[in-house]
């Protein structure tokens, strides 16, 4: 019998006019062997016709199964699948995406290797840019961090699970850019990786998506993986190092992102951005100590007018120094 090697965690929340079309193409990869791999599709609580997609093709597929859960999001719908899975590797998908055909192959035979982490390229539907384009010679993780070249999405990346166990690696549950939060300290423990230099994944943007709404929480969420990233470089004592640096630059990232959803929504919770900032006087200090001179400049006007970031903010974005 052929150890099942990959399970692909698919998450599915109201997913029903892009179910079926993910499930194909996941189940029609090339050259594989059978029990190589499973799909494992969490259903989030869906209360569209998801439901009965994945029970149709569970019935006629043993390589689907399926784990129902109350709506808990993203975070622990991936939390949850990787504890279900069998696979030695875990590939966390979106439903609403394509993949090439070649992908399970081509993970596969990365995973002989025994990496902790396989990267994998990716584009988004209407723009050229590959994305997560990792040097090929990357050897650890923390090549990949020093590098810059990495994307945060949870998909770019196949997991070895007991290495995601043995780290203590989950996504925090109940919030936006949990990918932003975890991927740095993922990368961070990864010891040995495997890049598979080749477009894998197909990100499709959807209108309302979240990543097109600009809601406060994303706002305020950018914060609190601001914060836990600073915990993070603080603890391992990564301050002033190399890839205490490329943290340090994404948390000056997050603030910004922040300031990019906040001024799109009311004064109410402007304010509220300013004061959640304005009690977080370790953040003012990373982006004071960026290496992009950008951030670098906020922070002498932030110091100038402490409390009003907000304002400092759409003044710089009118005057081109703050656009992200």
């Amino acid at each position: 019998m052929v150890q099942m090697k990959l399970t692909i965690v698919l998450t599915v929340y109201n997913k029903e006019p892009y179910l079926r079309r993910a499930l194909d193409a996941l189940l029609a990869q090339d050259t594989v062997y059978e029990g190589e791999y499973e799909v494992l599709a969490v259903n989030d609580g869906s209360t569209d016709g998801s439901a009965a997609i994945l029970e149709e093709y569970a019935k006629h597929d043993a390589r689907v199964r399926i784990l129902t859960q109350e709506n808990q999001g993203l975070s622990m719908a991936r939390n949850n699948g990787t504890e279900k899975s069998l696979g030695e590797y875990v590939w966390y998908v979106d439903a609403d995406d394509l993949f090439s055909h070649q992908a399970v192959r081509l993970i596969c035979e990365a995973i002989e290797g025994t990496p902790d982490v396989i990267p994998i390229y990716a584009e988004t539907v209407g723009v050229s840019k590959i994305r997560n384009q990792v040097p090929i010679n990357s050897r650890t993780g923390k090549d990949i961090l020093i590098s810059r070249k990495w994307g945060q999405c949870g998909v770019y990346w196949v997991l070895r699970r007991d290495f995601l166990k043995d780290n203590q690696l989950r996504f925090l549950p109940g919030i936006y850019h949990e990918d932003a939060e975890f991927t740095p300290r993922m990368l961070y423990y990864a010891k040995k990786v495997k890049v598979v230099p080749e477009v894998l994944y197909t990100v499709i943007r959807e209108p309302n998506s979240i990543t097109n709404v600009p809601r406060p929480k994303r706002a305020f969420d950018c914060l609190i993986v601001a914060d836990k990233l600073d915990t993070f470089v603080q603890s391992h004592q990564l301050r002033g190092s190399k890839v205490g640096k490329v943290i340090d630059d994404q948390i000056s990232l997050l603030i910004n992102n922040g300031f990019n959803i906040i001024v799109q929504n009311g004064r109410n919770e402007q304010s509220k951005f300013n004061k959640t900032l304005h009690g977080k006087p370790q953040l003012m200090k990373v982006l004071g100590a960026s290496t992009i001179w950008k951030y670098r400049f906020e922070s002498v006007l932030f110091r100038l007018l402490p409390g009003f970031y907000v304002q400092m903010y759409k003044i710089m974005k009118k005057l081109g120094s703050g656009s992200i």
